[in-house]
Formats: C-alpha cells, sequence, structure tokens
C-alpha cells in the first residue's frame, strides 16, 4: 500500500530515536542530536508519508460510486513478515493500522494478511532466509496481534451460526498453531462456538469428541510428517463421536497443495481458510440435516 512503508519506517526511526543510549562523550549533545533526528523524521513523514497517503485518499475519493473494500496483496505479506522479524508488535500493529485506514477490512488483515503471512516465515526458514529464532519470535508476534485484534473481529457480524458448535484440532505430532488460532478467530465471528485442542494421540481425539456434541471438527495438518496418522484421526471421530452426521473438515498448506488428498484421507471437505470453510458450511450442514 502506497505509503505504508515510509510510515513504518518513520515509526521505527522515532523509536530509536527516543530509547537510544547516549555514549558518556555524546551526553552534553544528545538533546541536540534528538531534536535533529525528530526535525529529519519531521521531513521525511511531511515530505512522503503524508503526500502518499494523501494521493490514496484522493483516490479512494475519486472511487465513490465504486465502494469495493481493498485487499493485501503479496507486498503487504513479504512487508508484514520482514516488520514481525525486524521490529517489535507495535511497529507491526502500526503497519496493520495503515492498511485498515486505507480501507482494508478486518477480515481481510486475518485471512489475506497474518495466515499469510505465517506461511511466509516457514517457507522463508525452510529456503534459509531466516533463522528459526527470527521465525520463532516473528510467530509469536503475529500471535499477539490476533489476540488483540480478536474482540474486534469477533464483534463484526456475528451472526449466521448461532448454536453450532465446532471443534477445531492440531493433528497429533503438529506443533504449529497459529492458523488454527485464526481460523477459531473467523468461526466465533460468525457465532460459532468453538472449542480447540491439540491432542497428544487417537484416543485424546476420541476422548474430546465423546464428550460433547460438535456439528464440524476440523483438523489443522501442517505438512507431510504427519499426514499418515490423519486417516486414523478421522475414523476415530466417525467411531467416537456423539453426532454420528459430524463433518470433518481438513486444513493445511499440503492440502492447499494436494486437494485430492482430503478425500483419500476420509475428510468431508477441505477449506483453504476460514472464510472459506464458513461458506462450505453453510450447504455441507444442511444437506446433512435434510438426509437425516
Amino acid at each position: 500500500m502506497p505509503g505504508s512503508r515510509q510510515l513504518i519506517e518513520a515509526f521505527g526511526e522515532w523509536q530509536s530515536c527516543e530509547g537510544a543510549p547516549s555514549s558518556e562523550g555524546a551526553a552534553a549533545s544528545a538533546p541536540a542530536v534528538q531534536e535533529f533526528n525528530r526535525a529529519m523524521l519531521g521531513r521525511t513523514i511531511e515530505s512522503e508519508v503524508i503526500p502518499r497517503l494523501m494521493m490514496v485518499h484522493r483516490t479512494s475519493a475519486a472511487r465513490e460510486n465504486a465502494p469495493t473494500l481493498l485487499h493485501v496483496n503479496a507486498e503487504d505479506i513479504s512487508e508484514l513478515a520482514r516488520i514481525v522479524i525486524e521490529h517489535d508488535t507495535s511497529v507491526a500493529s502500526a503497519y496493520i493500522d495503515a492498511l485498515r485506514n486505507q480501507g482494508v477490512p478486518i477480515d481481510a488483515i486475518f485471512m489475506e494478511l497474518l495466515a499469510p503471512t505465517a506461511r511466509l516465515l516457514g517457507e522463508m526458514w525452510k529456503a534459509d532466509q531466516c533463522c528459526f529464532t527470527d521465525v520463532t519470535i516473528g510467530m509469536a508476534r503475529l500471535q499477539q496481534i490476533v489476540h488483540e485484534l480478536s474482540p474486534e473481529f469477533e464483534r463484526e457480524n456475528a451472526q449466521a451460526f448461532e448454536g453450532r458448535r465446532i471443534l477445531l484440532l492440531t493433528t497429533p505430532g503438529e506443533q504449529h498453531t497459529l492458523g488454527l488460532m485464526i481460523v477459531e478467530e473467523h468461526f466465533r465471528r460468525f457465532g460459532w462456538d468453538c472449542s480447540s485442542s491439540a491432542p497428544k494421540d487417537v484416543r485424546d481425539i476420541s476422548r474430546l469428541v465423546r464428550a460433547q456434541h460438535f456439528d464440524v471438527v476440523g483438523l489443522s495438518v501442517g505438512g507431510s510428517a504427519v499426514l499418515e496418522s490423519v486417516p486414523a484421526s478421522i475414523q476415530a471421530i466417525r467411531k467416537s463421536s456423539v453426532n454420528k452426521s459430524v463433518v470433518v473438515l481438513v486444513g493445511g498448506n499440503i492440502f492447499l497443495e494436494n486437494p485430492e488428498l482430503a478425500a483419500r484421507v476420509g475428510a468431508d471437505a477441505m477449506s483453504e481458510d476460514g472464510r472459506h470453510a464458513i461458506l462450505q458450511l453453510r450447504s455441507m450442514l444442511t444437506t446433512k440435516i435434510n438426509t437425516i
């Protein structure tokens, strides 16, 4: 988004100016240096950021008759990945605020920005573009952002599925949970009663679905390393579930790359993200009810 990167870089410069410790020899001149840095920052904002944001505003005003909400692009995703590695959460939050101020809705922030950024961090690590520590810190910052935005995300349009219950599970052996957290927030937004768990084995899964009635069970599969255990997990869900018409969804990168795997492991369907799952379940649950 035009102006966003300049705004965030300026914000980072301001933080470093405010928090940078003075050396003993430069102690006397520290106020002058800080004043100079603030002046430079002010000029940067005045000459670069504000004109670009005004350009965006004028462009938006010219599109009054086409009220389409903006979406996130690949550049926004790579930029947020860079920010959560190099800067603290406040800088990432400022970047997201800039996108929202330009017209990106909160559901797009969750589904088109936060989830893809998490995936990108994993891809960067696999490609040796960053280290494990970078990914760990970046994921932790993304999780904090999810928690901060969750109340507002849930308030918007909470409807459609009041009374429905879903259980969201990681596959036994799976370590990554951020994607599942984002999916859970999306379901809560649409009125679902959500439960989530990270079961250790198939017996844990059986115990969970035997204890309560769930309309849907969603299984998150991070990669091929845990794929072999998925059919047994789904069999345990169908065998032990209180609801014998339970819908089983699977999700994760491996199914995005190989959609045909969903049928092979015994799932009813695979979902690209929370928004896609909601659309699928509107018709799937109606069909299930009508055939009982």
